[in-house]
């Protein structure tokens, strides 16, 4: 049976585990999984949907971040029956995660692989895997480990009972095939359709009223809130800290572990190879016997004469090892190395020459200072000669970016505008060489995609091994593709801002923004992390005063590295004058939208960090204040026992008690720490409503004493809240942060899902007042510059403010100046279209809207629903998007695309809105890790064409990469035959050199 291993992800200066897959012809499995592992096996096309059980070195973050959005990506893949096993701690992680989580189809099950507990071990019929358990270098820690393993109480059987609830009894799992996933996939359609007819969120004339909607979940939320109070009363937390009994019971408390868990895997016994001429010596003919032979069956030959497999099938070969090791520090060293489970690797002796033949290749997963470390360098060479050694370790591995499809693509982006679209930091050279370590041909560093052959024979396979080149490689391209003006067309897009930069993407040509504010979207993707997105996570940097986080999705540290420079500032960031360390130092606000996965999973690492660099300030130390849903605040407190987050020096305020509208009476608790908060940040006003997207969903307005106010959307539907919190007060929002999850030709999607379309997100800024308006959140399928259009814009009814075209037109006199206040227009409106309002919500409440109902009981699982993707080949869609948005782009003017039929029925008075809407709001389309402050929309708006044809050009390619052949003819053909016609070649010859040598999985 052949098998080998693959690193998905090395130890580095920015992530803080190596993840390793182990692939078998029908199943996998998954040592550690950081944040980031989901979207890396996306971007090195190894599938990891035959995973079948996971193992963790340490029950923390670094470890294990990446899990609930895998397990989440899973379950709705069709995965049954996985495994998770790691150290003490485990179950309350994952019984933690049932705030968020429901899959009670999944099947999971959870193994504590506890010291000393002979049935800690693992078994299938592919592998034997063996936990060595290390603990830092205090005796104390080990014996107080032990001592927590051996307390089984009724604690640990109510985690396992919600761990139950949330994922499922647990069952065997299902190895899917080609044809099985075919019928998952189906299956899974036909739930969300009958899923989508059940809640009535449209009907057959595929309409729905926002409002309609939005009011009835706001009952039902109310409904809840009411329970929710009256259980507090009997609840025994109900004097717990910050009101904690509004949710229930909390997990019962634990400790972290300082268990640091290696694995001795070993493979299946090779079966002994069938002797053919000893068969035919014994009379046996070929045919089915020759099978059961092999199998190791005696069978009755044609002369009636027994036949043992002895006497034709040679002696099996035992199992290979691997060995997969976690030393976290240099305080892990004595006790890693002194575990009598290595003994026998070791030691010389005729008992263990057999177990060290085994013995294939070490994984050495090390933290910061133990590759130098010669304790254990020398333990290191104890290991056989013949024994290979891959080694990841920050100071050996070079701090590379994997992700190459993003950064192609903000490489291109930046050669247009390098002050808004920043280039990510990387290093293609390690602190230190590999032989500082240890010498010799069987060592390697660990490097992304690397392949080890285990049976049938060891063999190092290089050929997969991404090329990983250097954002200042891609943007000097980049830059040269711009400046030659390949094509007239280009170079007649290109702008004075464009057209000056320098070709060294760090030249001084912008000092730091002198402004006070600047809003960073970090993650600007939706559902799970995609090619060119990852998932949601914003950041507000506010100089003299610190930062603002608004939402936190998986790998936001990561990028955050990346974005801001770590260890050292990022060269390449024009507009925040802080590294990475200082930006979460300087840390005072988390704001958490809502409960969906994709929102907040990177909190946890984020507060690690912030808890771990701020400890070393001096008294007082600063503290943070957390601003998000009850359950979020519940999910911080039960995840704090598996890892240190500093959750003493953690404030929090609830969402709902900011509210503009109904707000509770909020406790003192909650006052101070508000009050707190605006002093630090010098916000004046800091408020939010209920947006229509799920249970406890929340839109956030900040205004700062300096002038500026940001309104944030989070993820909903276009709705009234929103609207008025936009409109609260007498500052219109600076900037509108909103999402845009769906093209307007997808809108069935966008309610289906409760999300906004590109046009819908325009009609909301208009609605408000915005001055600026930045669209983030995209769907998969959106890989360019979303396209908005006036038409749809105007066919927008915003709820009981009536249609933005009616706004429009009363907010302004004919001259464009504006006739009258925001206020008095959208009153206006509303008694006009009030009765018309009316009836139509009586006509919808009875449609089957019941089935939105939500209990108290169920009111959590209703928050765990994941905001998944819509089940579609993302590469044929996107393809299809490309190739109807080139068709556009002749015609591209601005943000706004207006197709021929638009354009020959708008009469003078849609011409006159459209003019208006075009005077006074600036759009600007988010890409990750880019940064705006409220002077950049306008470049924004100059450098939109060249922007949307540079990123374009570049996801196209890599879409003709991925499939290994041509371009189509289509594409080739809109490149090389411009309007003028004077282009022989395909524009897009290799820029750039291939991004894999080869694919093997």
């Amino acid at each position: 049976m052949k098998w080998h291993i693959q690193i998905l992800s090395p130890n580095t200066h920015n992530t803080r585990s190596t993840s390793v897959l182990v692939f078998f012809p029908t199943t996998r499995y998954l040592f550690n999984c950081g944040e980031g592992t989901q979207r890396l096996s996306f971007e090195n096309n190894v599938r990891v949907s035959k995973v079948s059980a996971v193992f963790l070195s340490r029950v923390d973050w670094e470890s294990m971040g990446g899990l609930p959005g895998m397990l989440l990506t899973l379950a709705d893949s069709g995965m049954k029956g996985i495994s998770v096993n790691g150290g003490r701690n485990l179950t309350h992680a994952l019984a933690a995660a049932r705030h968020f989580i429901l899959r009670n189809d999944m099947g999971l099950s959870v193994n504590e692989m506890l010291d000393a507990d002979a049935s800690a071990d693992f078994r299938d019929s592919n592998v034997h895997i063996v936990p060595v358990h290390a603990y830092p270098s205090s005796s104390a820690a080990a014996d107080e480990e032990r001592a927590c393993n051996s307390c089984e109480s009724d604690s640990h059987n109510i985690r396992r009972q919600l761990v139950t609830r949330a994922f499922g009894h647990p069952k065997q799992p299902n190895i899917s095939g080609p044809k099985s996933r075919l019928v998952a996939k189906k299956n899974k359609q036909q739930q969300q359709q009958q899923q989508m007819k059940k809640k009535g969120y449209y009907g057959d004339d595929d309409k729905c009223s926002g409002s309609a909607v939005e009011e009835h979940l706001q009952s039902l939320q109310k409904a809840e809130e009411e329970a929710l109070e009256k259980k507090r009363a009997h609840s025994p937390e109900a004097s717990g800290r910050n009101g904690m009994g509004k949710l229930g019971m909390l997990l019962p408390q634990t400790t972290p572990s300082s268990a640091s868990l290696s694995f001795i895997l070993e493979g299946p016994v090779v079966a002994g190879k069938f002797d053919l001429s000893a068969a035919v010596a014994l009379g046996l003919p070929p045919g089915p016997l020759y099978s059961r032979l092999k199998s190791g069956e005696s069978v009755v030959g044609p002369n009636g004469n027994t036949i043992h497999p002895s006497q034709c099938v040679g002696p099996p070969t035992p199992g290979s090892i691997v060995i997969i090791i976690d030393c976290p520090s240099v305080d892990y060293i004595e006790s890693l190395i002194a575990n009598p489970k290595f003994a026998p690797f070791l030691e010389e002796g005729a008992e263990n020459k057999s177990r060290q033949s085994q013995l294939a290749i070490i994984v050495h997963g090390l933290g910061p200072g133990v590759s130098q470390d010669k304790r254990y360098q020398g333990w290191a060479r104890r290991f056989p000669a013949h024994v290979h050694h891959v080694v990841s370790s920050p100071e050996l591995v070079p701090d590379t970016n994997p992700f190459q499809r993003h950064l192609r693509v903000q490489a291109a982006i930046a050669a247009v505008d390098n002050n808004t679209f920043v280039l990510p930091q990387s290093s293609s050279a390690p602190d230190l060489p590999l032989s500082s370590f240890m010498t010799g041909k069987n060592v390697h560093v660990a490097e992304h995609n690397a392949i080890y052959d285990i049976v049938p024979k060891f063999r190092v396979d290089s050929s997969t091994i991404p090329q990983l080149l250097s954002p200042e490689a891609m943007y000097k391209t980049a830059r040269a593709s711009l400046r030659s003006g390949i094509q007239s067309k280009t170079r007649g897009l290109l702008t004075n801002t464009a057209a000056s930069q320098d070709d060294d993407a760090s030249s001084d040509t912008h000092t730091v923004s002198d402004t006070d504010l600047v809003l960073c979207p970090i993650g600007t993707g939706s559902s799970v992390p995609s090619l060119y997105r990852n998932v949601s996570a914003n950041i507000i940097s506010i100089k003299g005063y610190g930062g603002i986080v608004l939402d936190c999705g998986e790998s936001t540290v990561s990028l955050l590295k990346r974005f801001l420079g770590y260890p050292h500032r990022n060269v390449y960031n024009k507009k925040v004058d802080l590294d990475y360390v200082g930006f979460v130092v300087s840390l005072k606000m988390l704001y958490i939208s809502h409960m969906h996965a994709d929102h907040h999973l990177g909190a946890v690492l984020l507060l690690r960090e912030w808890s771990q660099l701020t400890k070393a300030l001096p008294l007082p130390l600063p503290r943070l204040t957390i601003v998000a849903p009850w359950r979020f605040w519940a999910w911080i407190q039960d995840i704090a026992g598996v890892q240190d987050i500093g959750l003493d020096r953690l404030d929090f305020v609830g969402c709902q008690e900011l509210r503009i509208l109904d707000t509770p009476q909020a406790d003192p608790e909650t006052l101070k720490a508000t009050s707190v908060l605006k002093a630090k940040l010098g916000l004046t006003e800091i408020s939010t409503c209920f947006v229509v997207h799920c249970p406890w969903a929340y839109g956030l307005s900040i205004t700062h004493k300096n002038g500026w106010r940001v309104v944030y959307s989070g993820d909903t539907r276009p709705c009234t809240n929103l609207v008025t919190l936009g409109r609260a007060g007498n500052k219109p929002p600076t900037v509108l942060l909103h999402e845009a999850t769906h093209s307007d030709d997808l809108i069935k999607d966008a309610i289906a899902k409760r999300h906004t379309t590109v046009s819908e997100a325009v009609a909301m800024a208009l609605g408000m007042r915005a001055e600026n308006l930045l669209l983030t959140h995209f769907s998969q399928r959106c890989l360019n510059i979303p396209n908005w259009k006036t038409k749809n814009v105007l066919d927008v009814k915003l709820p009981r403010y009536g249609y933005i075209a009616n706004y429009t037109l009363r907010c302004f006199d004919k001259d464009g100046s504006r006739s009258t206040t925001a206020s008095e227009a959208a009153d206006d409106v509303r008694e006009d279209t009030l009765e018309q309002e009316q009836e139509e919500q009586g006509q919808e409440q009875d449609q089957d809207v019941d089935a939105l109902d939500i209990s108290e009981d169920v009111g959590a699982e209703m928050a765990a629903v994941n905001d998944g993707p819509m089940l579609i080949d993302d590469m044929n869609a996107a393809k299809e998007e490309l190739l109807k948005e080139m068709d556009d782009l002749s015609s591209d003017n601005g943000s706004e695309g207006t197709d021929s039929s638009d354009r020959s029925s708008q009469n003078s008075t849609d011409n006159t809105i459209r003019d208006r809407i075009s005077t006074s709001l600036n759009v600007a389309v988010a890409f990750d890790m880019s940064a705006f402050g409220a002077s950049d929309f306008m470049r924004y708006r100059r450098n939109v064409k060249l922007l949307r044809r540079a990123a374009w050009e570049e996801i196209q390619l890599f879409i003709a990469e991925e499939q290994k052949a041509p371009m189509d003819e289509k594409i080739v053909e809109q490149k090389t035959n411009r309007k003028n016609g004077s282009h022989k070649k395909p524009l897009l010859s290799k820029k750039y050199s291939p991004i894999r040598k080869g694919k093997r999985n």
